[in-house]
């Protein structure tokens, strides 16, 4: 994961915040007339104060309120109400007069004023100081603005050429509330755009300035994962303007889940990724509530488009649209929600109704929602011509109403649908909640399944023959899918799962992303293989053509290492367990291995290091069925990422995929055998390094 530097950061983040903006810090300074219209000469120099609200004290450098909110001044000094005199105390502020000029606009920063009525900015005639134009905080309720300075626009364009004042007024006479009024940056002839999104400079800064402080030891080094904060679903899984972009659930504020945003990070390659600024925040009444739940990106007339769910206060769960013609920065479009709670399909649950997949199919845009008839998981299909007005098509998937031969019901929610198209195929991806355990499979709490089957656009219905599960192993959910410009369909996920112990959580972070895997379907089965992007990180490399085993451990120090790609042929022989062991160390070792009594493949980490619990039953293995071939033989590919594996077994026909909290000197890998013989063949191992 490309770490950007501090300096790097704070730069994209500006650009990303301002960038539609077409004003960077200072700017103000050099465009506008007002007189220290920026207050950058630290005083009130060029302004007229009148009664007891605006003193010199106003003037601020400080970059953070009391409660920790950053205030986003351009430059270094602002006008803070707050810090200028006692909070009853009213007045007003007069800059020195100009002539208005440019298209008559004037862009400024505004905060606090919770009374608009009281606290506002106006635009006032300079020979008989009547009020042309006002604008206050109108979005304080709106969008949480409280000190956090937004940019606004005063639209003066009825008065082009004749001599104004800007009048900053504070009549206010309360003592707490936001009584007071913040201000900055004036820019007379701003061609800008108006950004009321304080949750978001809020976010971005809070990442600045303490993403550093993060623990970097268990840290990944070519897995996707949050800078600091919390991560869960992959949103937006796209490609846009010659670069793969990667979404995430993201509360930056704690490694808890908590407030949703969306995290955002970039790449030419799907290996090495670069951090971009907080995409979305809950910042307007539909998505105030638990914030911007999970969704999807689609590319429309040159933008990048993100269709997600909205969670208001009272928990209803409705679709909205965000746009983007840099792929930074995001605006919500004023018609949100497009598809809300009275567009909701007969039957269908307001408060589990989320998680939209767009995609296209013959002109027509498609989105699979996840939600719940009466007690039973549903996926609903909608269609639109627009993106903008969306209607109700039908019922998807219904777990009241079973398919084929292999079908499993529930009382939840198919959450995070997916859909692609591959090799004239049509694959369906949901990730059911609460699956019962069907022997070796759906082990983890919640579980992501896979269909290969055919729409019917005409109905809504998914018509199918069995459901399968995509990774058996303990962290894998909520996948999605994209489509690359060459054709190949690769799928990412969330590596973690719900409902346990998270070992990162006291080192500031939690969660992280699979190595996005490239998706296949042969003889009606989902086959993965790691992106082939990876083979060009590879360094070291180390062979081992044959090695015997019988009833014993064997180490192989040139296969030592924890960031690492190890493959092998494993022929089974007359051995009841046979495999290997990584994250080796005194103490602690993670297996792998067959065996040859259950016909399965098991993931063993219950001596791998620090002890992960969950809600289920079995927190420490995992397994997964596999037949050998004719000669006995089981391929095996594996990724070590410090302190993650994933496993592709047999070409990809099946995976598993786990999180190992081993000791930073458990590195080695032994191969064993247990009860007979067996042999490993044709093994290769290869360091993985990105910088």
């Amino acid at each position: 994961m490309k770490n950007s530097t501090k300096k790097r950061f704070g730069a994209l983040m500006l650009a990303g915040c301002f960038g539609a903006m077409g004003c960077l810090a200072g700017c103000g300074e050099a465009n506008s007339s007002v007189t220290n219209g920026g207050f950058e000469t630290g005083t009130l120099k060029g302004w007229e104060a009148h009664g007891d609200a605006f003193t010199k004290d106003g003037v601020s450098y400080e970059l953070y309120d009391k409660y920790g909110n950053y205030y986003n001044q351009q430059g270094d000094f602002f006008f803070d109400g707050e810090a200028s005199a006692d909070p009853s105390a009213t007045g007003y502020l007069l800059s020195e007069p100009f002539v208005l000029g440019g298209n008559g606009l004037v862009g400024f920063l505004i905060g606090a004023g919770k009374n608009t009525q009281h606290c506002y900015v106006a635009l006032v005639d300079e020979k008989n100081k009547e009020e042309l134009a006002v604008r206050a905080n109108d979005e304080f309720d709106e969008a949480n603005m409280a000190n956090s300075l937004h940019r606004v626009i005063l639209d003066g364009s009825g008065h082009i050429g004749e001599k104004v004042r800007i009048k900053i007024v504070d009549n206010d006479e309360g003592s707490d509330g936001y009584n007071y009024i913040n201000a900055d940056d004036f820019v007379v002839g701003y061609e800008g755009a108006e950004e009321t999104s304080a949750a978001l400079y809020k976010a971005n800064k809070y990442i600045e300035r303490y993403s550093v402080g993060v623990r970097q030891d268990k840290r990944h080094s070519y897995h996707v994962m949050p800078q600091i904060g919390w991560m869960n679903d992959p949103n937006g899984f796209s490609y846009y303007n010659g670069k793969i972009h990667l979404f995430y659930q993201h509360n930056p504020y704690a490694a808890s889940w908590g407030p949703m945003h969306w995290g955002h990070v970039t790449s030419e390659d799907m290996v090495k990724w670069e951090y971009q600024p907080v995409a979305l925040a809950p910042d307007m009444p539909y998505d105030d509530g638990s914030g911007c739940f999970s969704g999807s990106a689609i590319e429309r007339d040159g933008a990048l488009w993100l269709l997600y769910t909205g969670v208001e206060k009272s928990g209803a769960q409705q679709q909205c649209l965000a746009y983007s013609e840099d792929g930074v920065n995001f605006i919500k479009i004023g018609a949100n929600p497009v598809i809300s709670t009275a567009e909701v399909g007969a039957g269908l649950s307001t408060v589990d109704f989320r998680d939209p997949y767009v995609y296209e199919k013959d002109g027509t845009y498609y989105c699979i929602i996840g939600t719940r008839k009466g007690g039973n998981g549903n996926l609903a299909l909608y269609k639109s011509s627009t993106l903008r007005s969306w209607s109700y098509v039908g019922t998807m998937l219904n777990s009241s109403d079973p398919q084929g031969e292999n079908y499993y019901a529930l009382n939840g929610v198919y959450e995070c649908p997916a859909f692609a198209e591959i090799g004239g195929q049509q694959i369906l991806i949901c990730s059911p909640q609460n699956l019962e355990q069907q022997g070796n499979l759906f082990q983890n709490l919640h579980s992501v399944v896979y269909m290969v089957g055919t729409v019917d656009y005409q109905t809504g219905k998914f018509s199918y023959e069995s459901m399968r599960e995509i990774d058996g192993g303990f962290d894998f959910y909520a996948a999605q899918t994209m489509k690359l410009p060459d054709g190949r369909t690769v799928m990412t996920a969330w590596m973690q799962m719900w409902d346990r112990t998270l070992p990162t959580q006291s080192d500031g972070w939690t969660g992280a992303m699979i190595l996005p895997r490239e998706l296949t379907v042969k003889d009606g089965k989902l086959y993965q293989a790691p992106v082939r992007e990876i083979e060009k990180y590879r360094k070291d490399q180390a062979d081992l053509d044959e090695l015997s085993l019988n009833g014993e451990e064997k180490d192989v120090a040139s296969f030592a290492g924890d960031t690492s790609e190890i493959s092998f042929t494993l022929h089974v022989g007359t051995a009841q367990r046979a495999g290997v062991k990584l994250f080796k160390g005194m103490f602690n070792e993670t297996l792998l291995y067959y065996d040859a009594a259950s016909g399965t493949v098991v993931l063993d980490r219950s001596r791998s290091g620090a002890l992960i619990t969950g809600a289920e039953q079995n927190a420490a293995t995992r397994c997964v069925a596999v037949q050998p071939d004719q000669d006995g033989n089981i391929t095996f590919r594996i990724f070590l990422d410090n302190t993650s594996m994933e496993v592709f077994i047999n070409g990809g026909e099946a995976t598993m995929t786990a999180n190992i909290y081993a000791g930073a000197a458990d590195e080695g890998v032994a191969f064993y055998s247990e009860g007979g013989s067996a042999q490993v063949r044709s093994a290769r191992k290869y360091t993985i390094e990105v910088n």
